[in-house]
């Protein structure tokens, strides 16, 4: 996982921390479970596809919904969103890809 993607991740954690009143990172990492994998595979995926600004873009609509539902996004919500992203970015994706899954 490249700096990017970790500095993405940290935000994510940083508002489920927030969110969740947890005292510690790992204490996160923990609530959300196997999601954290499906938000890193997601910023990879769309960061390869439409690059860096749509990745971000991604990581923000995940912070939001933490933060308006508090709850997490689901896998399949967050392919959709990216693949969402990539699209109105003018790229397309590939039904076997993660993303068009």
């Amino acid at each position: 996982m490249g700096e990017f993607t970790r500095e993405l991740l940290r935000e994510i954690d940083e508002t489920t921390q927030e969110v969740f009143d947890l005292g510690t990172r790992a204490a996160a990492k923990k609530k959300e479970g196997s999601r954290r994998k499906a938000y890193e595979k997601g910023i990879h995926e769309v960061r390869d596809v439409a690059g860096k600004p749509a990745a971000r873009e991604l990581a923000e609509w995940i912070q939001e919904e933490i933060r308006s539902t508090e709850k997490f996004p689901t896998a399949r919500r967050v392919r959709k969103r990216g693949a969402a992203i990539c699209r109105e970015s003018g790229h397309e994706v590939s039904t076997g890809s993660w993303l068009g899954a």
